[in-house]
């Protein structure tokens, strides 16, 4: 019965998202011409409206967004119809609604699209700190943006300046202090001058981590270092990143995890390997998973349908079709009870249960209780919630 409860719930979900628009009535005839609409009627009024609530489960500003995002640097992008603009905690407004799309604030600045398809930064005054002239930019990250020209890429400052010209056939944004861009069908990395750490001569290049950059070379991955020299020569299928030492790496088929020189500590048995915080590794094994340690002992033997990651020192288990959470040690938090469960969140962890979705606390009771069509995140304070009625 738990089950079928739970395929209603999100069936009756997926059939609320995904609902066709009707035809226009007014629809031209063959023949005849007509003009767009203004890309403000893209939206239409939601079915049920969007407030948020406080950590006490009570509506802290009122439901009447078509759609709400997670407040960052205390504030939030909010969207009547097709018009975003962005709300204090206190659920004014700080900024109007009048823009086409707006994305959460980064470095004091809010990316935001125009209603000419064109993408800039504003302020928190709402000022544009950068004018709308990008058909595609990413948020800032250490001081820098990655903005398309044309068909190259490049990285703008915060007054706009571009501090790296667009020369780049791809680029990822910068995540300490580095870059991967592909110029001429390699990929190398750079730092925030645009000077390359790693020359360009390489299938694929990820930022590094403990001293190592993971490349692929003529198909195979490997590892250089800071001097741009193989430590690792190319000679794996795949290979993640390392953390505390280790690196997964896949060979003749399966995962492993290797050291700094290259060895397999944990030799390869697994069809999955990622990091999953806490000092342990999440492993698949004929499809059932768990955890090792860095030395690639089991510390939670395989036996889960699925896992997550560690956050905030729990991970979300999945046997028997439900979920529950468990600690780093293997004890369990919660027994396998909800439809679904999401990361903890400052302190507090989303569930489906039978009556809706819910939060629960680190001790594993229900903290909020399912009242409300739908919920997000906890975020500076406040969650994004969906209710019945305006």
């Amino acid at each position: 019965m738990k089950r079928f409860t739970y395929s209603l719930l999100l069936g009756l979900a997926a059939l609320a998202a995904c609902k066709n628009d009707p035809p226009p009535a007014d629809a031209p005839q063959e023949g005849e011409t007509t003009t767009l609409p203004h890309a403000e009627s893209d939206y239409e009024t939601a079915d049920f409206p969007w407030g948020y609530i406080n950590r006490a489960g009570q509506l802290a500003i009122p439901a009447h967004f078509d759609e709400g995002r997670p407040f960052t640097e205390g504030l939030a992008a909010v969207r009547i119809k097709g018009r975003w603009g962005f709300i204090d905690k206190k659920g004014s407004y700080a900024i109007g609604l009048q823009f086409q799309g707006a994305w959460p604030f980064s470095e004091g600045l809010a990316r935001v699209l125009d209603y000419n398809n064109k993408m800039g930064f504003i302020n928190r005054r709402g000022e544009w700190a950068i004018r709308p002239e990008y058909e595609d930019v990413q948020d800032f990250a250490g001081g820098l943006a990655r903005v398309r020209i044309g068909e190259r890429f490049g990285f703008i400052g915060r007054r706009g300046q571009l501090a790296i010209p667009a020369r780049f056939d791809h680029a990822s944004s910068f995540e300490n202090g580095m870059a991967s861009v592909k110029t001429e069908g390699k990929y190398g990395l750079i730092d925030t001058t645009g000077a390359f750490l790693i020359q360009p001569r390489y299938q694929k290049v990820s930022p590094f981590q403990e001293g190592l950059a993971r490349v692929k070379l003529n198909g195979k991955f490997g590892f250089v270092n800071a001097a741009g020299k193989m430590a690792i020569p190319s000679q794996f299928d795949n290979a993640g990143d390392f953390h505390e030492g280790r690196a997964p790496a896949k060979k003749d088929g399966l995962y492993g995890l290797i050291n700094e020189r290259g060895a397999f500590v944990a030799p390869p048995a697994y069809n999955q390997i990622w990091y999953a915080g806490e000092s342990l590794w999440a492993v698949e094994k004929q499809g059932r998973y768990g955890f090792i340690n860095r030395d690639g002992e089991e510390a939670i033997v395989p036996q889960f349908e699925q896992i997550y990651s560690f956050e905030n020192g729990y991970a979300p288990y999945c046997i028997g079709q439900l979920w529950g959470y468990m600690s780093p040690d293997g004890s369990l938090l919660t027994q396998p009870e909800f439809g679904l469960a999401w990361a903890f969140r400052e302190g507090l962890a989303r569930v489906a249960t039978r009556q809706g979705i819910a939060f629960i606390n680190t001790a594993g009771e229900i903290a909020i209780s399912p009242r409300f069509l739908d919920l997000r995140d906890f975020s500076e304070g406040l969650a994004p919630a969906q209710v019945m009625g305006r």
